[in-house]
């Protein structure tokens, strides 16, 4: 089995509730209200992505001030970032929606955030290929930026949600398999599988800042 290509320190994104319990990454229900806890996963992921950043660029601190290794600290950045990456009807469910909120919370921390994004359309000829998709992670992940994926239909996947955002913090290339940090637990999906079974695609956004020194 060949190594995983993996973010260097994400532990950055593991979280303890007041009960001492650890979790891999937030959950969109300890949002306080219903509307936000079925719809929270964009804004919640969003707040993986500027946490991370805050703490492994340091000249970054800004983007969120606040501690965030413990539950209570991590639900007061999720609200925040809720204003600005807010879910409409349909949620956050699409990859430019997910950008354009993101883009808004860095521009009020005076930080400019840099985004690349790789979507999959629900076309299956208009899809990128699978080395593609590779290319894409890889690029990421060894520049240590975790990667916000957009699940809109799982196909044949039975451990991802559909209409849905994670945070993938590694990439196995040689089997098209990710981790995934979803609703506190980590979990591995294979990328392939979703890639050719999904009926309604969705995309993955990775999200760089350019940090005033």
């Amino acid at each position: 089995m060949t190594d995983a290509l993996t973010i260097h320190t994400p532990e950055i994104l593991h979280i303890t509730d007041q009960q001492g319990q650890r979790y891999y990454g937030a959950n969109q229900i300890w949002y306080r209200q219903r509307w936000q806890q079925q719809a929270g996963c964009g804004p919640t992921n969003s707040s993986h992505l500027v946490w991370y950043l805050s703490r492994t660029r340091p000249e970054c601190g800004r983007l969120s001030a606040r501690g965030g290794n413990r539950q209570e600290e991590f639900l007061a950045l999720m609200e925040e970032m809720w204003e600005y990456v807010t879910p409409g009807r349909m949620g956050v469910n699409s990859a430019d929606l997910f950008i354009q909120g993101m883009r808004r919370y860095g521009d009020a921390h005076g930080i400019g955030l840099h985004f690349e994004k790789l979507e999959v359309p629900s076309i299956p000829f208009l899809r990128p290929s699978a080395q593609q998709m590779a290319e894409f992670l890889t690029n990421a992940i060894e520049k240590d930026i975790p990667v916000a994926f957009l699940n809109l239909a799982n196909g044949k996947l039975s451990n991802l949600d559909g209409w849905h955002w994670v945070t993938l913090i590694a990439f196995y290339p040689e089997r098209m398999v990710a981790v995934m940090y979803d609703q506190g637990r980590k979990v591995e999906i294979d990328l392939d599988l979703w890639l050719r079974t999904t009926l309604l695609g969705g995309g993955f956004v990775a999200v760089e800042a350019a940090c005033p020194q």
